[in-house]
């Protein structure tokens, strides 16, 4: 079953001590009742939600919060990053912007730059939707990153400077939503900001069925200020998660199962993945305790899960590539029991195909 997270930040002022005496209250006012405004669109679309407000929205708890729901989030899982506040610009120190200034969020104790959040969102594995909503100045590009796509006439594009060949690159899915352009500031009132208004009359408490990009343009329609809401793409944006309602929590087309694995010495099940995100469910029976080696053969981009004993939610372990190529390999000691495993083919057009799996003790 795929999982729908959120974390929801919100800051309505800062720490004056850590700002040079600045409280960050204006323009402010309202961003805690946007995370409220957040939080009610998405807890009765069943997401599990961690708030961060004013206080409690330090720089170190953003960030390893994202990291936590990096190491939680598995292929096809959904997850919304939302923040509210003060959006900044400080001066490039490692070079990679032709500009010289790094796109910020503005933590309670101090700023959260745009490289910080990009590190974050590339430990999300393949496969995982990444949803960024920033209402905040300097919004347009506050993930660092190099876009997929933009579907804005109207914006600017930030330059990308010479960037290391080690650079890692966002393997998972992200649409980005930005409140306002680089550069541009993004209103806010007593009520909440500007975008994140638009955002929710947009929504109309759940009537609205558009996807993302319909969503950006009846944000645009409604908001009152002159800023300019901004859409990107980045990673390898399926047609799957384009094309869904906004928000929405993905269900992933399964075979029927689960299918018992004989504890062999050589031949392998066979199998085939037909669809995108498609799992398969297996059981094997360990009779004796041991070591056992469960992997996959082929050229089909999976990831293999293993739950028990006599349990199919019990999680033990995950693989990815561990095997030869794209194939995942467990290898562990079990006692004896049921076990279940759930083979699941990366969220992408490509790799699939034809597999075989098979469990040597």
């Amino acid at each position: 079953m795929t999982k729908a997270h959120a974390l929801l930040v919100g800051l309505k002022s800062v720490d004056p001590n850590s700002y040079n005496g600045w409280d960050g209250t204006g323009g402010c006012w309202g961003c805690e009742l946007d995370v409220d405004n957040m939080e009610r669109i998405l807890k009765p679309l069943d997401y599990q939600i961690k708030t961060l407000k004013t206080a409690e929205a330090t720089r170190d708890r953003i960030l390893s919060s994202l990291y936590r729901a990096a190491d939680l989030m598995t292929p096809y899982d959904i997850f919304v990053f939302y923040y509210s506040g003060h959006g900044g610009q400080q001066p490039d120190l490692n070079n990679d912007e032709l500009d010289g200034k790094d796109e910020t969020l503005v933590a309670y104790d101090r700023e959260v730059i745009d490289d910080k959040i990009h590190q974050a969102l590339t430990k999300f594995r393949p496969g995982v939707r990444i949803v960024m909503i920033s209402d905040s100045c300097n919004s347009g590009s506050n993930y660092r990153g190099a876009r997929t796509i933009n579907v804005n006439e109207d914006s600017i594009f930030r330059p990308l400077a010479t960037r290391s060949r080690d650079e890692i690159h966002i393997e998972a899915q992200l649409i980005h939503l930005g409140g306002c352009r680089d550069g541009f500031t993004s209103a806010g009132y007593q009520g909440g900001g500007a975008f994140t208004m638009a955002l929710c009359g947009a929504w109309q408490n759940g009537a609205f069925n558009g996807t993302f990009k319909e969503l950006h343009q009846k944000i645009c329609e409604l908001i009152r200020s002159s800023q300019k809401p901004q859409y990107s793409e980045y990673g390898p944006v399926s047609e799957d998660f384009l094309s869904r309602k906004a928000f929405a929590v993905p269900s992933i087309p399964s075979a029927e199962g689960p299918f018992e694995i004989p504890v062999i010495e050589t031949t392998p099940v066979e199998a085939k993945i037909t669809a995108p995100g498609e799992k398969h469910n297996y059981k094997f029976t360990a009779v004796a305790a041991g070591q056992y080696t469960i992997e996959t053969e082929g050229r089909t981009d999976l990831v293999m899960t293993l739950y028990g004993p006599d349990s199919e939610t019990k999680l033990l372990t995950q693989d990815d590539d561990s095997g030869a190529g794209m194939n995942p390999k467990i290898v562990v000691d079990l006692t004896s029991g049921i076990y279940y495993l759930r083979v699941q083919h990366y969220d992408s057009e490509g790799g699939t195909g034809a597999y075989k799996i098979k469990v040597v003790k």
